[in-house]
């Protein structure tokens, strides 16, 4: 193995790294807190199917 692939492997390391920690602290931020919380409210909010009181 060459020491060329050794810091190219090294720099793509740092660059998913860096990416990772990018997305984490998006996510984190307050200002996506309102919408977050209405998605996570999503699935309770739907109204339960009607299916004649049939169980599948």
């Amino acid at each position: 193995m060459s020491a060329t692939w050794g810091h190219l492997t090294g720099v793509l390391i740092v660059m998913m790294m860096a990416t990772f920690v990018g997305i984490w602290i998006w996510v984190w931020n307050r200002r996506h807190k309102d919408k977050y919380d209405a998605l996570a409210r999503l699935p309770m909010d739907d109204e339960p199917a009607h299916d004649g009181g049939k169980a599948r």
